[in-house]
């Protein structure tokens, strides 16, 4: 379904904003924002020995990304940076909006994610048809053109494995789903479905499966795209270590230059071209293959040899 944003009762299209009022464009952004976020005083617990909330309904959540993820490319820069602005005095983090919680995710994504059996498997065999297309011969513009797309799908790639190595973890030891919930560091949503099974004894097997796939769903819905964020929730569910040798900051920086590709039609926040090289390919073909091995290998390490469940 094409997004279309309602402007004085007519459904304008995104392509189509630029047409309109700055008022309108600010007030268009901020209406989507709030349809879809929420400050998390509003709905969510908050974890005391934590420090912080449960983000029940996902999150945190950054309105700089999710405006440009949006909006970047239809609306000045500058208009989405003032709404940044004024959203981030009120809250820094925000949750999705709890209104929302039935209707959230899509039912292909979500099979395809959780079914995926050997995800390094196949994140190795996008990086290396990735590696074939950019050996090829093409001229100049065509080149320019591959690269920007190549340079993308990589780090698509790495966050495909960040979600689905994730939930194949969760399946091998179910025990880390009773961690998440008793120690209050899970991002998942209670479907309504799921609040309104009575606690019967016939009731409890239905019960666990529900609160699993709770948890699956809200991780397929959760952003991927922050680096820290993601290690983050790998340390909180199953403990990993990380070192100082992990291209961290080089990912982070990757992902902004992304951003820019994706959001900002290949230009940075000053209005500068971002073009990517040959050697910015490999450079981050390198890392993202260095970051991705020593995440599955940290990830082992941390895993039990055995499964077990709750």
């Amino acid at each position: 379904m094409k997004m279309t944003f309602n402007i004085n009762g007519k459904k304008v299209p995104p392509q189509s904003l630029k047409y309109k009022s700055k008022e309108d464009q600010l007030e268009v952004m901020r209406s989507w924002f709030f349809e879809n976020f929420e400050d998390p005083a509003n709905s969510c617990p908050y974890d005391g020995r934590e420090g912080g909330y449960a983000y029940i309904y996902g999150g945190p959540f950054y309105a700089q990304e999710a405006l440009e993820m949006t909006f970047g490319g239809y609306i000045k820069d500058s208009y989405i940076e003032e709404l940044v602005g004024e959203l981030e005095c009120e809250c820094h983090e925000w949750s999705g909006n709890s209104d929302n919680v039935d209707d959230w995710y899509d039912d292909d994504l979500y099979s395809a994610v959780t079914s995926s059996e050997e995800p390094i498997v196949k994140f190795e065999e996008n990086i290396n048809i990735i590696k074939s297309l950019g050996r090829g011969e093409y001229n100049e513009e065509q080149k320019k053109h591959l690269l920007n797309i190549l340079y993308t799908n990589v780090i698509t790639a790495l966050e495909t494995l960040y979600v689905e190595l994730f939930i194949k973890s969760l399946d091998i030891n179910q025990s880390y789903i009773l961690d998440l919930i008793e120690k209050g560091k899970s991002e998942f949503k209670w479907s309504k479905e799921t609040l309104s099974l009575p606690f019967k004894i016939e009731s409890i097997e239905k019960l666990k499966i529900e609160l699993i796939k709770s948890i699956k769903e809200n991780l397929v819905s959760a952003s991927w795209h922050n680096i820290e964020q993601v290690l983050k929730r790998y340390k909180a569910a199953f403990d990993i270590q990380t070192r100082n040798d992990w291209p961290i900051k080089e990912i982070e920086a990757a992902t902004l230059i992304r951003n820019h590709l994706v959001h900002r039609g290949g230009k940075d926040k000053d209005g500068n071209s971002v073009n990517i090289t040959e050697q910015n390919l490999e450079g981050l073909l390198d890392n993202a293959t260095s970051l991705a091995r020593k995440l599955y290998e940290s990830l082992n390490n941390a895993l039990p040899d055995e499964e077990s469940e709750f």
